[in-house]
């Protein structure tokens, strides 16, 4: 492995740990903060503090696309709106849902569950001509029995929790289908810092339509939204885009995938929560059936 593909899978290995890493601050700014404000404030915050760092990758032109596939990609902002105000209206309905979950569910469950959108994205492709084979059936099956080990039916609460963690895992992969197609054309950035900025906006909406945000809550929440807009949004977010530049795509998904593992691992070392031994098979068989989607998905075209 050479030395750039070598940091490059280092900086996903990071954004997968601050991703994994942010459903503890998720769930602690759920007894101060309403889910929607808590949204509003972590996307647009984190929206804005990425406008700085488009203009500083936007300098270096190391990191500077051109063309891919001989497609243009448009630098331009007003060029980028309509794409990442698309992809913000996704990541709006997926981080509402998924932030909302936390009140009835665990942190780590949910950062498990939350992972199932790796899988999710290959199927939803098939309707969308992508093709896929039989290892991503089998990593799908692998993944869906470890959702019904997972899966509470004693608790009504946490199982209202797990199905929206799962309608989030849902938006997720078609938000990031339609990233897929457009940073191929627009670039990534840019789409990046709309998507949050209108998010943000989104959230805003919704919380004063349906909560009741005040600045107190905010404030009480502010070590959450800072982690949140500075760590898990500006930074993860950057570190992903670079990363994925000269990581190898098999790596890539995989390494993204223990995203659902640091999440665990975080609920268990920050907030004592315990996982029983079906809960922990029920890990393992999610796990296992996004190594194996992606291993076999892959084999052969990497060395």
């Amino acid at each position: 492995m050479n030395q750039k593909q070598a940091r490059a899978e280092l900086l996903l290995l990071l954004a997968a740990l601050f991703w994994g890493l942010a459903f503890v601050p998720q769930k602690i700014a759920m007894a101060h903060i309403e889910p929607l404000a808590f949204n509003a404030w972590r996307f647009f915050l984190g929206g804005l503090l990425l406008i700085p760092i488009v203009y500083w990758l936007s300098s270096r032109r190391d990191v500077q696309p051109g063309e891919l596939d001989g497609t243009p990609v448009h630098h331009r902002w007003r060029k980028c709106l309509p794409g990442g105000a698309v992809l913000g209206f996704w990541l709006f309905l997926g981080a509402a849902l998924q932030q909302v979950s936390l009140l009835y569910t665990t942190a780590g469950r949910a950062g498990f569950i939350t992972g199932f959108y790796l899988l999710l994205v290959p199927v939803i492709g098939l309707s969308l001509g992508h093709k896929t084979n039989r290892w991503t059936w089998a990593g799908v099956a692998l993944a869906l029995a470890g959702l019904y080990w997972l899966a509470d039916f004693s608790e009504e609460a946490q199982l209202i929790g797990d199905l929206m963690v799962f309608a989030s895992a849902f938006v997720f992969a078609i938000q990031v289908l339609s990233a897929d197609y457009l940073v191929h054309r627009y670039d990534a950035l840019r789409l990046a810092a709309i998507q949050f900025l209108v998010c943000g906006v989104l959230s805003a909406v919704a919380s004063l339509l349906v909560e009741q945000p005040t600045l107190q809550a905010a404030w009480d929440a502010a070590w959450p939204i800072a982690y949140m807009m500075v760590f898990s949004t500006a930074i993860a977010f950057t570190f992903q885009l670079l990363g994925q530049r000269n990581a190898a795509p098999s790596h890539a998904t995989v390494i993204m995938s223990l995203e659902s593992v640091f999440a665990v691992a975080a609920g268990w070392m920050f907030l004592n929560e315990i996982l029983s031994g079906t809960e922990l098979i029920g890990c393992g068989l999610m796990l296992a059936g996004m190594l194996v989607s992606h291993f076999g998905n892959h084999q052969g075209t990497h060395h």
